[in-house]
């Protein structure tokens, strides 16, 4: 239990919430235990993520494909796909399904499009399709050096997505687990 405490702990307002979600998903035996094996599954592809700048420092490309993994295998469970393929459609699903409205507000004010003359946010669709672009990039391609989160203050200008982010790996990794935790709840 302390792996799943530790790693939750930041996502609940007390260790009283944190203690009740976490035992009321160990509870769960199969085979009805859908909570518990999301909250696992949550925890394990979002620690590989977090690994990776010790393996492949500022290759966020990486930390992506494992952050949108995360998204696709919750959804899928979440929704009972067993089938093989409608990664992308469930990417998606993730998002308009979980995320909460000011979640939606963060991601959409993170990416900044440059290809636009007038530099306009991206909307949630298309912040998805370029995550998700970015994860292909490195499944199909192994591009996986050529997009970058900000650092620190600064905002990082990316030229394949022609985008400014203006979100650090953390921000958009909290938003994920956020996401992840209401889909959690949702099968308890």
């Amino acid at each position: 239990m302390t792996e799943w405490l530790k790693f939750y702990n930041s996502f609940f307002p007390d260790k009283n919430s944190l203690n009740f979600f976490i035992s009321n998903c160990e509870r769960q035996q199969p085979p009805n235990n859908l909570a518990k094996i999301l909250m696992h599954q949550t925890q394990r592809l979002i620690s590989i993520a977090d690994d990776f700048p010790s393996l492949r420092p500022e290759e966020e490309s990486l930390q992506i494909l494992f952050l949108l993994m995360c998204t696709e295998n919750i959804s899928k469970l979440h929704d009972g796909f067993k089938k093989e393929g409608k990664s992308r459609y469930y990417v998606h699903r993730f998002f308009e399904n979980f995320l909460s409205d000011n979640d939606k507000q963060i991601l959409e004010n993170g990416f900044i499009d440059n290809s636009d003359i007038h530099q306009k946010s991206l909307k949630l669709t298309k912040v998805v399709d370029m995550l998700y672009d970015i994860r292909c990039d490195v499944v199909h391609e192994g591009n996986y050096s050529f997009f970058h989160f900000q650092s620190g203050r600064i905002p990082m200008l990316n030229f394949d997505p022609n985008v400014t982010a203006n979100l650090t790996y953390s921000q958009v990794r909290d938003v994920i687990v956020r996401c992840c935790i209401s889909a959690i709840k949702e099968k308890l």
